[in-house]
């Protein structure tokens, strides 16, 4: 009887040994194929954080920017308000001086009862500066129509500044939250890959 449990426990021997092995190889195997998923996953994740901080980087530098066009677009705006103000008190005086000048040339023109070359002189330099005032309020009313269209220009630069603005911190709030979601999916696969 020991003969045979002797025989019979050297004829299973190999038996369990090699089925033991084979339960250590799978084992072994299964970590490897778990531990490949694992970096794959994590490369991948790795990839996906790194274009998510570009964008992010991206949209908080054009914030900046939108943020300083903004900024510079209001300093303008005063300057040119200030400026357009100028002008349009350039523009009352000239035309009260213009006026004035009007109102001597027809003083000179009504008290024209006896004509002399002293009094024609008088009446030709009135009209020549009558004529250069209108010039000159001509030429103003120009420049304050530019310095209002500009004006304009920059309330619609600011505008769009701000709109943009807006656009991106939305944007920004919508990244993050992505962002937060991801890693929260991630941090799910994590586990169920360690669970496994």
């Amino acid at each position: 009887m020991r003969r045979c449990f002797i025989i019979a426990l050297l004829i299973m021997l190999p038996i369990l040994a090699s089925a033991q092995t084979t339960n250590i190889q799978t084992q072994m195997q299964q970590a490897r194929d778990m531990n490949r998923q694992m970096t794959a996953q994590n490369q991948k994740w790795a990839t996906e954080r790194d274009k998510a901080d570009r964008r992010w980087a991206a949209m908080q530098t054009m914030t900046r920017q939108s943020m300083n066009k903004a900024a510079t677009a209001e300093k303008k705006i005063a300057s040119e308000e200030k400026n357009k103000q100028k002008l349009e008190e350039k523009i009352t005086k000239l035309n009260s001086d213009l006026k004035k000048q009007q109102d001597q040339l027809k003083t000179l023109e009504d008290s024209n009862s006896n004509p002399n070359d002293e009094t024609q002189k008088n009446i030709e330099k009135a009209k020549e500066q009558i004529i250069r005032s209108e010039e000159k309020l001509n030429k103003s009313k120009s420049e304050l129509e530019t310095s209002s269209k500009k004006v304009d220009d920059l309330k619609k630069e600011k505008e769009i500044s701000l709109t943009k603005k807006i656009d991106l911190e939305k944007k920004e709030k919508e990244e993050k939250e992505r962002k937060q979601k991801q890693e929260e999916i991630n941090q799910a696969l994590l586990k169920n890959l360690k669970s496994n």
